[in-house]
C-alpha cells in the first residue's frame, strides 16, 4: 500500500495536467515524464499517451486517457 503522501501528490500533479491549455504546450511532454516516475504506469500506455498528444487532432483525446489514468491511480493509491 502506498502512502498518503503519494495520493497527495498525484491529486496535485492531476491539476497540472487539467491545466494543459492545447497542443503545442510545452508541459505536455514533460508531465507525461514526471508521471511515469509518479505511478506505476505500462509504457504501451504512456506510448499512446505522448502519441495522442503529438496531434492537433487527436490531443484532447491524448489529455482525457491522461487524466483517466492519474485518477485511476489515485484510487488504486
Amino acid at each position: 500500500m502506498e502512502t498518503p503522501n503519494k495520493k497527495s501528490d498525484l491529486s496535485i500533479f492531476l491539476q497540472k495536467v487539467m491545466l494543459l491549455r492545447g497542443f503545442g504546450d510545452m508541459n505536455s511532454y514533460s508531465l507525461v515524464t514526471e508521471f511515469k516516475n509518479l505511478g506505476k504506469i505500462p509504457d504501451y500506455k504512456m506510448k499512446n499517451i505522448i502519441q495522442d498528444m503529438s496531434s492537433p487532432q487527436t490531443w484532447n483525446n491524448g489529455k482525457s486517457i491522461f487524466i483517466e489514468t492519474v485518477l485511476e491511480n489515485i484510487s488504486e493509491n
